[in-house]
């Protein structure tokens, strides 16, 4: 035991996303790895990449760092996978027909991906086999209910016999999606936005959801949340220790700020003057209150206002928002750019008249400290730890209320002196609200210990107590 005690804890982070991708769940896992890798630990860190991403974990690992491809997968809640409380009446039809046989008919149907939609490949298949293609659909959705079960989380027991090949002492997992293991692991849920909001959620989801949360909390041996706003969250909902929730606020990727588009590429086809929305188009988002805010703006005050909004599209809301546009005719006004690069982000960031941030649901809220980070004005809304993360540093509003955002984009567009203090406040709340990488890998350094039950030295011992408070 003594022996096991005295060598560096390692330390495996489950990195199964893409690196590339832009998103918020992205951002900060390579945060943490760029922090970890440069702040000369002497733990050791393996991270379980994605399968055809892996690689891209490699310009930010450290030293102290390997990388291996975890041969499972895991993804989220698909409704398609969900089956009813036995088998359709088909199949049980079916059952009886093969008299004898009618036994291997729920070892079937249990694989079987019920309603699955064919990819545009097995309809291709099918317009080439002629009399046989009627036997495409089922031969298909066995096939995707075959793979898709191969590819659930690992059991806890397997999971351990490769970890513990690997010497790992505890698991991180820096987002709500884990598999099983019995090692001692630390969680990250982020936030419970279905605890919240469960109407902005499909059927299902909702439930699929809190089970996995909740199972997540209540056996980890550490949870890590951005904000106390969170941490309370969690400690009401699943009744979990508080001392067993560390807070660690997290920066904005600073290798990422300093890089930048041409402006007249990146602002090509945009207007002079806009505000920036950086968000996929959730529900939580709140696109369409902010839309119809500008729309009240030009019809009820006759001011104009350009809203260029960044990010993923492909959502079950964009059909809402797209017609939520034309109704109000502000085709004009509203422009979606979809996902664009870091650099094209960083400088719309730099040439936006404000950040708008609508959001009625966060668990941090990246998007408004990159904005600090590149000195743009930020009006955002009071809605769960938004006003924890920006402190003094935004301008505020109810995010259910239209007038009131409404009122708070009139109050800077008539009163351009208070961007100007925001740009000023935004600055100082980054750099008075947040510990630079160093300090944040020692904080992480230290809930690895305490969760592997390792001895804390007395810098580790403050930097606990400091998370904790």
């Amino acid at each position: 035991m003594k022996i096991h005690a005295s060598r560096p804890l390692t330390v495996a982070i489950d990195s199964q996303i893409s690196a590339n991708a832009s998103g918020g769940t992205e951002t900060a896992l390579v945060s943490l790895l760029t922090a970890l890798g440069g702040a000369s630990l002497p733990e050791r860190f393996v991270l379980i990449g994605l399968k055809g991403h892996a690689e891209e974990l490699t310009p930010y690992m450290g030293p102290g760092m390997e990388r291996f491809i975890w041969p499972s997968t895991y993804r989220w809640f698909d409704p398609t996978s969900n089956k009813p409380e036995g088998m359709k009446p088909r199949w049980r039809r079916l059952q009886q027909a093969l008299g004898p046989l009618g036994g291997l008919v729920p070892a079937v149907y249990r694989y079987y991906a019920t309603e699955t939609p064919l990819t545009p490949r097995a309809i291709k298949l099918a317009s080439r086999v002629g009399p046989l293609k009627f036997a495409v659909p089922p031969a298909y959705r066995l096939y995707r209910g075959i793979r898709d079960e191969a590819a659930r989380p690992m059991v806890a027991a397997r999971a351990d016999s490769i970890l513990r090949g690997r010497g790992v002492d505890v698991v991180h997992f820096p987002y709500p999606l884990h598999f099983e293991t019995r090692l001692p692991y630390v969680y990250e849920p982020w936030g419970l936005p279905h605890h919240h909001q469960p109407e902005c959620f499909r059927p299902g989801e909702v439930q699929w959801m809190d089970e996995l949360f909740g199972r997540g909390c209540r056996n980890a041996a550490m949870i890590i949340t951005a904000t106390r706003w969170v941490k309370q969250d969690i400690v009401e909902k699943y009744r979990i220790d508080p001392a067993q929730i560390a807070v660690i606020p997290r920066m904005p990727r600073v290798d990422h700020a300093h890089r930048f588009m041409d402006p007249a590429e990146a602002l090509a086809g945009l207007p002079e003057s806009f505000a920036l929305f950086p968000s996929a188009t959730w529900v939580t988002k709140n696109h369409i209150r902010l839309i119809r805010a500008i729309g009240r703006l030009r019809d009820e005050h006759g001011v104009r206002l350009d809203l260029v909004c960044t990010g993923r599209t492909n959502t079950p809301e964009s059909g809402s928002i797209t017609r939520e546009i034309e109704r109000l005719r502000l085709g004009d006004q509203v422009r979606f750019l979809g996902v664009v690069s870091v650099e094209r982000l960083n400088t719309l960031y730099r040439s936006a008249r404000f950040l708008v941030h609508p959001s009625i649901f966060e668990g941090l809220g990246l998007p408004l400290l990159e904005a600090f980070q590149h000195n743009c004005p930020v009006v955002a809304s009071t809605a769960a730890c938004v006003p924890e993360v920006v402190g003094d540093g935004a301008l505020l509003f109810d995010p259910f209320d239209e007038q009131d955002i409404v009122r708070a984009l009139l109050d800077v567009i008539r009163h351009p002196d208070k961007l100007d203090a925001l740009r000023e406040l935004g600055t100082r709340r980054l750099a008075e609200g947040f510990p630079p990488p160093e300090k944040m890998a020692r904080m992480f350094e230290t809930v690895y210990l305490r969760a592997a039950g390792r001895k804390l030295d007395t810098q580790q011992a403050r930097l606990l107590d400091e998370m904790l408070a």
